[in-house]
């Protein structure tokens, strides 16, 4: 099972931000290699992982800077909104270094005035393992 673990100097405040990469889905880059398109770059950007998060999002502009369409739209609750409408991706995030992938399904969310560009939320972290370490600054996280 491949995993990371990061020492933060301070967790409590940056809390347990992984940087991952976005890319397009994997069934979607066949699709350009058999239609000789070119592949976008990933996107590397900071991650949080989000306990209180029921599923993952990303900055609403990465999806469109890989040239990814909505497959659909779903409203959402936050701490300041009630049923706020987003659209959904389906994308591939990976950790090239530590061998982690995830394919799913992303909420693309405004994430203003944060110094992050996604939320790692529960149904990617019931795919694996999520280890906190609070008084070590530590924490490890695995994917099956």
């Amino acid at each position: 099972m491949p995993s990371v673990t990061y020492t933060s100097p301070n967790i409590q405040i940056e809390g347990p931000i992984l940087e991952v990469h976005f890319s397009i889905s994997s069934e979607l880059e066949k699709k350009y290699i058999e239609e000789s398109k070119q592949i976008p770059v990933p996107i590397v950007v900071k991650s949080l992982i989000d306990t209180g998060a029921s599923s993952c999002t990303i900055r609403e502009d990465i999806p469109k800077k890989l040239g990814l369409e909505p497959i659909g739209k779903i409203k959402i609750n936050t701490p300041s909104t009630k049923d706020h409408e987003c659209f959904q991706y389906v994308m591939r995030m990976f950790m090239p270094l530590q061998g982690l992938t995830y394919e799913g399904v992303f909420t693309a969310v405004s994430l203003e005035g944060q110094d992050i560009e996604a939320l790692i939320g529960r149904d990617l972290l019931q795919q694996g393992i999520f280890i906190y370490i609070g008084y070590m600054n530590q924490f490890t996280f695995s994917l099956m």
